[in-house]
């Protein structure tokens, strides 16, 4: 049973499942949790809350409550690892090579640039498609599958897993299908002006000097001047557009002129945060990357003000709080790594796991297959980045495969 109370009734152990305030206007990652401390209870005063829904102890029990412990394990009670629904991906080695042959295009067409070459648009168009339909394959576009490249150049990696992620926001937000491509292709080239910064400076691995940085911050208008040279509609329009304004913010606070998010393409709002999403996840030479829920966190807490809310929700209803591949610290003190949703559209209900340490640094002598009947803030104690556990793509590539996720055939 359901009751709505004031926040000044609110207690630590109570367990919240609706605030009286939407996600968009607050910066809280969740709205449905068990109350921790008398800290997280100040949070949503701060955040403006004055009302909760939170859920009553039934007072007749038909059942004894199963202990703690047993929700990490794969019991015999309701579905099995084995038979719960696995994600339907293509092949994983497909997905690499189509991945790393993006990368190497998008190389190639910075290295034109770098050299006075024209920007060939066809290739990169071909690119898309190629992803954009193996991305229809898998109509969930669970982005994990950004994580899985091997190559290491950050620029032009960037630059292929904005595109991913662009046509996958896209798609969430009810963008016709027909409209994809235009985003995947504005995603590609959004960086395209960092095609003409000198390399010192982009592969500075330390903080840059303020002169430094002065002439980072001329990339945006550089991919204006390159891409508008083109002879393609869609690059001379929307991704001139992009190029130029993924660095400005709410209230005029970016760059390069000020601009507030009404006078910018919904494209570019959108574009922004998935720049900074994936910047985050992936890491760069300077920073080391952070898990999906960090970054998340991050969004919400010190970036919310400066972009548009609604790409931070489409971008959360499509990866979710705890993504596939995603690696959690579990409350046993387990490491495991998320692998399957029973309903992978909405990342809830029973949900897959492996564990792979018995605890951060102390691997298990095999992989153990987990399912809990959902995964929450109560259950997970922190989340890691998979470089910080020294796990790499092939790692995960084979961990999925170990937990039903077919890496060699679809």
């Amino acid at each position: 049973m359901n009751k709505i109370v004031p926040i000044e009734k609110l207690e630590v152990g109570m367990e919240v499942v609706a605030l009286d305030k939407s996600w968009l206007e607050t910066n809280i990652l969740f709205h449905r949790f068990r109350v921790q401390s008398r800290e997280e209870i100040q949070k949503l005063r701060d955040n403006g809350i004055r009302m909760v829904t939170v859920r009553l102890p039934d007072p007749t029990p038909t059942s004894p409550p199963v202990p703690r412990s047993e929700e990490f394990t794969a019991s015999s009670e309701g579905p099995t690892f084995r038979e719960m629904e696995t994600l339907p991906l293509p092949s994983l080695k497909e997905w690499n090579a189509l991945h790393d042959k993006t990368v190497a295009v998008v190389s190639k067409s910075f290295e034109d640039v770098r050299m006075g070459n024209a920007l060939e648009v066809e290739p990169l168009r071909r690119q898309v498609v190629e992803t954009l339909d193996m991305l229809l394959r898998d109509p969930r576009k669970n982005s994990f599958l950004v994580t899985l490249s091997e190559v290491d150049d950050e620029s032009y990696v960037h630059s292929t897993n904005t595109m991913i992620l662009a046509m996958g926001l896209a798609d969430q937000s009810g963008v016709p299908k027909e409209e994809l491509p235009k985003w995947g292709l504005a995603g590609l080239l959004h960086d395209i002006g960092k095609a003409l910064i000198p390399l010192e400076i982009l592969k500075k691995p330390g903080k840059l000097e303020p002169n430094e940085w002065e002439t980072m911050k001329r990339h945006p208008k550089l991919g204006h001047s390159i891409l508008s040279k083109s002879k393609d509609d869609v690059v001379r329009g929307l991704c001139t557009s992009v190029a130029m304004e993924h660095h400005e913010r709410k209230g005029g606070g970016g760059y390069p002129f000020g601009l507030d998010l009404p006078d910018i393409d919904p494209v570019s709002r959108s574009l922004m945060v998935l720049d900074i999403y994936e910047a985050l996840t992936a890491g760069r030479i300077y920073r080391p990357p952070l898990s999906p829920a960090k970054t998340l966190s991050y969004l919400l807490e010190r970036e919310l003000h400066k972009l548009d809310p609604r790409a931070i929700a489409h971008l959360v209803q499509m990866v979710g709080i705890y993504p596939v591949g995603s690696f959690v610290l579990l409350a046993d003190g387990r490491v495991a790594m998320v692998t399957s949703y029973k309903d992978p559209e909405t990342h809830s209900g029973p949900v897959n796991l492996l564990a792979i340490f018995a605890k951060p640094g102390v691997p298990l002598p095999d992989p153990v297959p987990l399912t809990l009947t959902a995964i929450d803030r109560s259950r997970v104690k922190q989340t890691y980045h998979p470089r910080e556990l020294n796990i790499s793509p092939s790692d995960i590539a084979r961990y999925l495969e170990m937990a039903g996720v077919d890496a060699t055939n679809h």
